[in-house]
């Protein structure tokens, strides 16, 4: 297995033809411009080797997904189960200048009435933060924030599953091996170790700051308490993963993400472009965290075990920040 290689690549920029619908004057700009005025709303736009789409999210949960058919005046409207429930006739294929603004209004009527999706935006947890972050360093961005969100849900892609199995295995093991560490350490504080591979395929969010830096960044509620602690292993399986593209091809694909979606307007077109990728920082942001949490004290404990396990390099350019909708970014 230590002989076999394998090709990792991350650009999720999709076709000028695609973008374009999107743009000032596109066939769809009304939905670029629905979405912006609904705060509960997103968009997250990209790529794999088989397809390309265009997604409204409402914190966690994908209304609606269009892709390209064969025929150019016509998408596909797809969406997760729950929402193709509750309006069919939304989904399927489409004349491209059909206007569904109606259609989803009548979804998001529908959802907000219904407590069963409550957990993917309404419980004002994990999804309503990350959509309010999205929004803020996106769509919604001012020209002098620090930092804005070029990708979320992000993954790196792979020529196939073994070539993807291959990297995995060769990253995931001592995160593996650290995790059985811990629970052996201390179950009872830390978890019991049940064998399960770490998580490490999906990142929150990539962002890019003024001074060039790609921001890694990992999400957690304040009370997720266990999520907050045991975040190193995550956070650093991110770093691991995306650390392993060439840095030439993941510095063009970043910088050709942040063009296409300030062409759109995803990222305020004032932002001012970096010269250059200057390094590569994981991040942990929490919101609405507690200070009476042992979170803190145990993902302290853990960060400093893992630099015994792991090197005393690990994680050692990590930034850490608290928010609230009030107060926005600090220093957690």
């Amino acid at each position: 297995m230590c002989n076999e290689v394998y090709e990792v690549y991350y650009n999720r920029k999709i076709s000028n033809s695609f973008s374009k619908l999107l743009e000032p004057n596109g066939v769809l700009r009304w939905l670029f411009d629905f979405v912006q005025q609904h705060t509960d709303l997103d968009f997250l736009i990209g790529k794999n080797k088989s397809k390309e789409w265009i997604s409204i999210y409402r914190g966690l949960s994908r209304i609606l997904t269009i892709t390209k058919t064969q025929n150019s005046n016509i998408i596909k409207i797809d969406g997760a189960k729950a929402y193709k429930t509750i309006l069919p006739e939304l989904y399927g294929e489409k004349d491209i200048s059909y206007n569904f603004k109606i259609e989803i209004e009548d979804i998001l009527n529908a959802v907000e009435t219904d407590t069963k999706f409550d957990r993917y935006y309404n419980n004002k947890k994990e999804g309503y933060y990350q959509n309010i972050l999205s929004r803020k360093y996106g769509i919604c961005g001012d020209e002098n924030d620090e930092f804005v969100i070029i990708d979320k849900e992000a993954v790196v892609g792979f020529s196939n599953q073994k070539e993807k199995d291959i990297a995995f295995n060769k990253i995931q093991p001592k995160y593996k091996q650290f995790q059985q560490d811990l629970s052996i350490k201390d179950s009872k504080k830390y978890g019991k170790n049940r064998e399960k591979k770490p998580v490490g395929d999906e990142l929150d969010f990539l962002a890019l700051d003024k001074e060039g830096n790609i921001l890694l960044i990992e999400y957690k509620h304040g009370k997720n308490t266990s999520g907050i602690y045991l975040s190193p292993i995550q956070i650093g399986m991110y770093y691991d993963i995306f650390t392993s593209v060439p840095r030439k091809d993941l510095e063009n694909a970043v910088f050709e993400m942040l063009d296409q979606k300030q062409k759109i307007g995803l990222i305020n077109p004032k932002w001012p472009t970096p010269a250059h990728i200057k390094d590569i920082i994981p991040v942990l942001i929490i919101s609405e965290y507690n200070y009476k949490s042992s979170a803190k004290a145990r993902f302290d404990e853990i960060l400093s075990f893992s630099k015994k396990q792991l090197g005393s390099k690990f994680l050692n350019n990590l930034g850490m920040y608290n928010y609230t909708v009030k107060n926005g970014l600090s220093k957690w």
